[in-house]
């Protein structure tokens, strides 16, 4: 991402964190990054667009991150507590962002709360991913409920270090979680449990193709970091957009993915990206 992009991005999240999204200026956000209000509107068109790319490029970061632990050779338990701690040490690393989400109730338009809904069926899928992965078939018949439970014990603990700045090991930390994990997972089949939620309870957009979903997203925090214009990342972000409402139904028109994906294929840096999303559709690209 440019150098000055960046700067802005980093000097707004700080004064969101201090003052809140709606009583901070773009003046303000611009003087505490050393540039002209004009400067700002070079990069951004509005503050709404402003925080939109900073979740972008938030998300982009942190989904790099795990993404490199999940390929590492690790196992399935030692995975899930290397990748919890990716997040601790990423949420040390830009509290002020988190601080700001925590502030006040985050809505600032439909892209946002767009957005923020997919992060939440994305978080969703990790969490199920990771536990089938260590427990097994046996854990399906309870994932909804062990999703929820673990995510409760994650977001517990980060609330202490983003809201009481409470010192932890991240190490340590993600380790323990799983552990827990365990004790929950052991007592759940020993005590015969019967779920409180199953996948039938959750609303449909929870039940598409995460994986395509999970891509696009990513591909959006990608996007923001090449050389291209103001117009046309927003054209890109809005294709994007459409076709993230389109995967997420249970019966998706992939003709009509197939069009859209036409506008990153002509975009040398985002071809791989275009051919995993085809894959995970089981879609064939347009020549």
């Amino acid at each position: 991402m440019n150098e000055k992009k960046l700067k802005l991005i980093e000097a707004g999240i700080k004064l969101f964190a201090e003052k809140g999204y709606h009583k901070t200026s773009i003046q303000e956000i611009a003087t505490a990054a050393g540039v002209s209000k004009g400067a700002f509107y070079l990069y951004f068109q509005s503050k709404e667009d402003f925080i939109m790319t900073a979740f972008h490029y938030y998300h982009h970061e942190i989904s790099q991150q795990i993404e490199a632990v999940k390929n590492d050779n690790h196992s399935p338990r030692e995975s899930l507590a290397k990748q919890i701690e990716v997040v601790i040490r990423y949420i040390y690393e830009y509290k002020d962002f988190l601080t700001m989400q925590l502030r006040e109730n985050f809505s600032v338009g439909e892209n946002t709360d767009t957005f923020i809904h997919q992060m939440k069926m994305q978080n969703f899928h990790w969490l199920r991913e990771n536990i089938i992965d260590i427990y097994g078939e046996k854990a399906e018949e309870h994932i909804i409920d062990l999703v929820i439970q673990l995510e409760g014990l994650m977001n517990g603990y980060f609330r202490w270090i983003v809201v009481d700045h409470v010192d932890m090991d991240a190490k340590e930390l993600g380790e323990y979680l799983v552990r827990r994990m365990d004790d929950l997972v052991i007592g759940i089949f020993a005590q015969q449990e019967t779920p409180l939620i199953t996948e039938k309870n959750i609303p449909d957009d929870y039940q598409g193709n995460q994986d395509a979903a999970k891509k696009l997203i990513a591909m959006k925090g990608k996007i923001n970091t090449l050389s291209l214009k103001k117009e046309k990342i927003d054209e890109l972000h809005e294709v994007i957009d459409i076709i993230l409402k389109e995967v997420n139904k249970k019966e998706p028109q992939r003709f009509m993915i197939q069009g859209m994906l036409v506008h990153f294929q002509r975009i040398p840096e985002l071809e791989k990206e275009c051919r995993e999303i085809a894959d995970s559709l089981q879609i064939d690209l347009l020549k």
